[in-house]
This record gives structure tokens, sequence and C-alpha cells, in this order.
């Protein structure tokens, strides 16, 4: 699949990361420069999140400030707490009297034990990964993406590093739909326009097909959460609370399209939709959705082609470099 672009060609949509290489772990701030419509949907079975309820269709909020995307599980929701003071010592949020409330929804994946279990983002952390947001960002060992794994069927000595990874659409219209996605998957990555598996768990012959050995050869359930796929797809589109949310439905298509398996037990898959509502005219949802699918599979293709070897998980470039210069097995 080719692609390009980033999230941040959608007009006052900014992104910021705080990395931790050393620990291997980190956070990535999702910025809106203006109050964006919001939804949300979770399809994994294991997710992790805060300020998730006001997403509902039926709650009251209609817009967020940001979203905030970190690593480090339950203990990394510490980090959207420093996104909040960011933004309340810039008077950004709801106005209650001379309070200003940032709204900042969050979710997170699971890399404790990717290099150190103890050291997760803080509030501090997630403070300046908002100070960093910008147009202009990194990719793959950074952010929410420095500890996240994937292809891991085969345990971790056979996984493939993940990360951040991002692309866009833009539309015949001039509207533009972008993806942010942190690729932390117990299944393999293929790319659907090819079916070529672009990051599977490592053999001898090349990368393993994840479904085959989920049916053949299933993992044992450890009881606990090490995966999940989470990430953010915006429009300029003008699009109300419902519109937001059927988007990050359109997005969570494009994991199950590139993330084979993806939604399973122990994945705490969550897209959240936003729209910036800068673009002057209404866009066609379905054209959108189509979009929108579009933009997660090649941010999913992004995250892979961007991620690096670290902690001795190898980048999937890394571990088929590895295995041409072994030969053919025999």
């Amino acid at each position: 699949m080719n692609y390009s672009g980033s999230i941040t060609d959608v007009t006052g949509i900014t992104v910021g990361h705080y990395t931790d290489v050393e620990n291997g772990t980190g956070c990535t701030v999702i910025l809106c420069e203006e109050p964006a419509n919001a939804g949300m949907e979770v399809r994994g079975a294991a997710p992790g999140s805060r300020e998730t309820a006001l997403l509902d269709p039926l709650a009251s909020a209609q817009w967020v400030n940001g979203i905030v995307l970190t690593g480090g599980s339950a203990f990394g929701l510490d980090s959207p707490g420093g996104v909040v003071r960011y933004l309340e010592e810039r008077g950004v949020g709801v106005k209650f009297g001379r309070a200003s409330i940032p709204l900042i929804p969050a979710a997170v994946v699971f890399d404790l034990g990717f290099i150190n279990h103890a050291v997760r983002p803080t509030g501090d952390n997630g403070y300046t990964a908002a100070e960093n947001a910008s147009r202009e960002f990194a990719t793959g060992n950074v952010g929410a993406g420095t500890g996240s794994t994937v292809a891991k069927l085969l345990g971790a000595a056979s996984s493939i590093k993940g990360g951040v990874g991002t692309a866009s659409v833009q539309l015949p219209s001039g509207a533009t739909v972008g993806a942010l996605i942190v690729v932390n998957a117990i299944g393999g990555v293929v790319d659907p326009d090819t079916g070529e598996i672009v990051a599977g768990p490592q053999t001898d012959d090349g990368f393993a097909d994840s479904i085959d050995l989920m049916i053949n050869s299933p993992p044992k359930d450890r009881g606990f959460f090490r995966n999940t796929t989470i990430g953010v797809v915006a429009t300029d589109a003008p699009l109300d609370k419902i519109g937001a949310t059927r988007l990050a439905i359109a997005g969570q298509d494009g994991i199950a399209l590139t993330v084979r398996p993806s939604h399973t037990a122990n994945d705490g898959d969550t897209i959240f939709g936003l729209s910036t509502g800068t673009h002057s005219e209404p866009v066609p949802g379905d054209v959108l959705h189509a979009a929108a699918l579009k933009a997660v599979t090649g941010a999913i293709l992004n995250a892979i082609d961007s991620a690096e070897t670290l902690g001795g998980v190898m980048s999937a470039a890394d571990a088929e470099s590895a295995r041409s210069a072994e030969g053919p097995a025999e």
C-alpha cells in the first residue's frame, strides 16, 4: 500500500510526544487548536482509558480539547493529568466562572516489562508532550509507541517492534482525513492491498501467519493484557458527535484489515474520532469512512516501517535482513 501524509494535515491538529527510550515507554498527545466534536469505539476486550464516558453520544459534552495515547497500562493514565494542567494554564477548556476545565480523554497500551516495568509516563511527562505539540512530529519508537511490539504469538523472542504511525487522505472536495495509530498488537500486520505479511512472528521461513497460528497453535491464556492498538482518526469535515463516533467505527475497520487477528480478548483496541469542522462544506459519511479506513491502514504500515530495533526486539526490516543474511532454511 502506498501511504503518505500526517494527521496534522487536518487543520487545527497538533501532535507532541514524550519519549523514554531508556525505559521503553512514553506518551503521545493530540491537541485541537479549537474544540473538536468527538466520539470513540472500543472493540478490544481489555481497554484502559480515562474520561471516555463523556464521548457517549448520550453524554452532554459535545467536544474535547485533545486526546492522550500513553504507555504504562493503567499507571500511564497519570499522564493526561499533565496535559490538563498544561491547557488549564492557558485558559483552555469548559468555562466555569474563573476556572477552565480541559476535556482530555485517554487510552493506554500495555508496555510494562518491555524494558523496565517500574517506569511509567507521569503527569509531568504528559505536560512535556503537550509542550512539544506541533504539526511536525516523529513516528516509530516515540511517544506511546516507544515500548510497543507486534506479532507475539510465538513469544517475545520472535516478536517485531511496533510504534507510532500516521497517514492522511485528501478528498476531491478538499477535505482531509488523517490518522495516528499506536500499534502494539498480539497479531501480525498485513498490507491489505497485497496480502503481504509485513510483520509477523519470526520463523526460519520468514514471517508466520498469525491467523493460522491462532487457529492451530493458540497461545496459553496468561490472564493479563499485553497488547492493544489505539489511535485517533481526525477530519476537518464538519461532523456532530454521532458522525465522529461513526468515523471512529470506520477507523476500527482499518485495524481489522491490517492487524490480524485484531480485537482479541487480550487487546484493548480503541479508536477516537475527531472533527475540527474547519472545512466549510459537509462530506458524505460513507466517503469519510472510506478515507478513514485508508488512513488507518496507512498509519499502521507507517508505524511498522518507522519502527527501529529496541530492547532486543527487532524491527521488521532488521528481521528480514537478518534472515536474508542467514540464507534459506535447509
